[in-house]
């Protein structure tokens, strides 16, 4: 039920703070909006709706038990992308894409939040994973220029040192690449832009970086775990990662 009224446990009024910030940060860093979830939720028969959402995020609504479990159910079906519905009606492909890329919600130790996580974080006993404190850096078309640059640099590099032609490359880097990129669009993409035919767009590097929260790069750990290097944080790719090559990385020890 919504409440106006402070709580009087000191604990479980930050409680409420945190939670607020808590839900809307994990959709924004998402790209999502209430009526997105209110929808998936929908076509997934799980409980949570858009006037719920809204006042989670305003600190403004006491939970019953009954709804930590609808909010682990809905997280979960975020989490295991296998769930994520079809295009249809008020969930079209662009959506539908967004929640292919999202990130469940996350506990203080960064695994996937259930019912008692959510529970927690509610009335106090724990605190937020840093993603959701971390205030993300302002992304740029220059930065999705220089992310293109450095993952066409990094594959010509690997092509070289390999000695094989491109092709043949991206079929060894591809069990790898299929865990980063379910989608085959998005790997077509990609394909594109270790070629230099195409490029990141600025939405998709948002996307793709949580508006420049994230600490780790999926494509790096991808990089890394096929070419055996040591790869740079995100921050040196998004700001020199044109000028980064691949004889510079150095070999995992």
């Amino acid at each position: 039920m919504p409440t106006h009224t402070p709580q009087r446990s000191e604990q479980l009024q930050q409680g409420l703070q945190n939670y607020a910030l808590f839900i809307r940060r994990g959709r924004e860093l998402n790209g999502l909006s209430q009526q997105n979830l209110h929808i998936f939720f929908r076509i997934l028969l799980i409980n949570i709706y858009n006037s719920q959402l809204s006042h989670m995020e305003q600190g403004k609504l006491i939970l019953k038990p009954a709804t930590f479990l609808e909010l682990e159910k809905g997280n979960f079906a975020i989490d295991d992308k296998k769930n994520i519905p079809p295009t249809q009606k008020d969930f079209s492909k662009e959506v539908r894409e967004k929640f292919l890329q999202a990130t469940p919600y996350l506990n203080v130790d960064g695994e996937v939040c259930d019912a008692t996580d959510f529970f927690r974080i509610f009335v106090g006993i724990d605190e937020l994973h840093k993603s959701y404190l971390t205030k993300g850096v302002e992304m740029t078309q220059e930065m999705a220029h220089r992310c293109s640059v450095y993952d066409r640099n990094i594959f010509r590099g690997f092509c070289e040192e390999k000695m094989l032609d491109r092709g043949e490359a991206w079929e060894k880097m591809l069990p790898e690449i299929e865990k980063v990129m379910p989608q085959k669009k998005q790997r077509e993409h990609f394909r594109l832009i270790c070629a230099g035919l195409e490029e990141w767009s600025l939405p998709e590097i948002k996307s793709y970086t949580k508006n420049g929260t994230i600490e780790v790069c999926p494509v790096n750990q991808m990089f890394s775990k096929v070419m055996k290097r040591k790869m740079p944080d995100c921050m040196t790719v998004w700001t020199k990662g044109d000028q980064i090559k691949y004889s510079q990385l150095q070999p995992l020890r």
